[in-house]
């Protein structure tokens, strides 16, 4: 029976992937747009979610006015990251170098220089699957940690799109001992580390004001082989994707590394709240949900 739902998953893909690249543009906006009305009317659990997130985030009186608006954004954005899946699998690092700005690039230019190991560090804001193509076309290859999809025929197709720029996928599952070996011949990681980690696979630390648990994988490769922690940030300019690094991290030298990583992330997630992906259950050690 799994099979069955396999095959039909990939079957509505192959739709959405003709949909996607054999429609006007004007035309996938608006059936976009469809669709993220009508997701937000069914998936009612993930309304729950979002508008208990933006409660502890920002305030009752916010999460009230706001949580319809933020959880369209976050539907919608999950639905343009599945199209950018299906354009990757057809641009060039040409293409994409026509569709991006750099700030602060020199910060990650002089770190690749020292040709030691590096942390690229984000969270899943806006096209987040437009960063690491972005990133490993434009800047440097690199080894990306991901969760596995269930669906092995959906998980090639995302593994291939992500493959074309030349990220080398990492499965979650088993992921450390591997991510020492790529760092131990300075090679680059890319991670998001924004999503909540069960009990005892993390440190509970103050996330808006509240107690979240966050995972230590950054903190604890840099500290044993002194490697920079680099945060990098998407928003939109001019039109454009504009790609931010931050000052590096080295967990050696601060006091906890962590706890810097979850002040910057949520610095950006309070300038662009509807940019980040508020729809699954960070404060789940809080049982709320």
């Amino acid at each position: 029976m799994q099979r069955v739902i396999y095959r039909v998953e990939y079957i509505l893909f192959l739709f959405f992937k003709f949909f996607t690249t054999k429609t006007p543009r004007w035309f996938r906006d608006s059936i976009l747009t469809g669709f993220t009305n009508l997701l937000y009317l069914v998936i009612k659990k993930y309304r729950k979610i979002v508008k208990k997130n933006l409660e502890i985030a920002f305030g009752l009186e916010y999460a009230e006015a706001n949580f319809q608006r933020i959880t369209k954004s976050c539907i919608r954005n999950l639905l343009v990251n599945m199209v950018i899946v299906v354009e990757n699998l057809h641009r060039t690092p040409q293409d994409i170098e026509k569709m991006v700005l750099f700030e602060n690039r020199e910060i990650i230019d002089e770190l690749l220089k020292e040709g030691k190991g590096l942390i690229l560090s984000s969270g899943h804001f806006w096209h987040w699957e437009m960063l690491g193509a972005i990133i490993s076309s434009q800047v440097v290859n690199g080894y990306g940690v991901v969760e596995k999809l269930k669906n092995p025929l959906m998980d090639s197709i995302l593994t291939s799109s992500r493959e074309r720029f030349g990220i080398t996928v990492i499965p979650m599952k088993g992921a450390l001992r591997k991510m020492v070996k790529v760092l131990k011949n300075g090679k680059t990681i890319f991670i998001l580390t924004d999503q909540a980690v069960n009990r005892g696979q993390g440190i509970e630390l103050p996330f808006f004001g509240k107690e979240a648990i966050h995972s230590e994988a950054n903190s604890f490769l840099s500290k044993k082989y002194d490697i920079p922690i680099l945060p990098v940030f998407m928003s939109e300019k001019d039109g454009k994707y504009s790609v931010r690094f931050e000052e590096p991290i080295w967990a050696n030298r601060v006091e906890n590394s962590t706890a810097i990583e979850l002040k910057l992330l949520e610095k950006e997630i309070r300038k662009r709240p509807e940019n980040w992906l508020w729809c699954h259950r960070r404060w789940k050690n809080l049982d709320i949900y």
